[in-house]
């Protein structure tokens, strides 16, 4: 495999991450507002729920891009220094 296509295959699954980051942060917003709506729906707290499931959404979300950025970065420095073996 040449250098050309190693470092294409590397772009593309730095790409496929950040898609990633973002579906994952928006289904995390996604599925707390829907439930956020729900219980406004059964109990009438309306708009408490749709704020709650908003803030609870965000935090989610804020801890999920923690968790792939942190993978991201460790499998960064990996590469690294396995090309300095090299």
């Amino acid at each position: 495999m040449s250098d050309n296509q190693r470092n294409l295959i590397k772009k593309g699954g730095f790409a496929g991450k950040v898609l990633s980051t973002g579906l994952t942060g928006g289904i995390c917003l996604a599925i707390s507002l829907y439930l956020g709506y729900q219980i406004d729906l059964y109990f009438g707290t309306r708009p408490a729920g749709i704020f709650g499931g908003i803030l609870l959404g965000l935090a989610s979300a804020v801890v999920q891009t923690m968790k792939q950025l942190k993978e991201s970065l460790d499998e960064f420095d990996r590469d690294k220094r396995k090309d300095k073996k090299d």
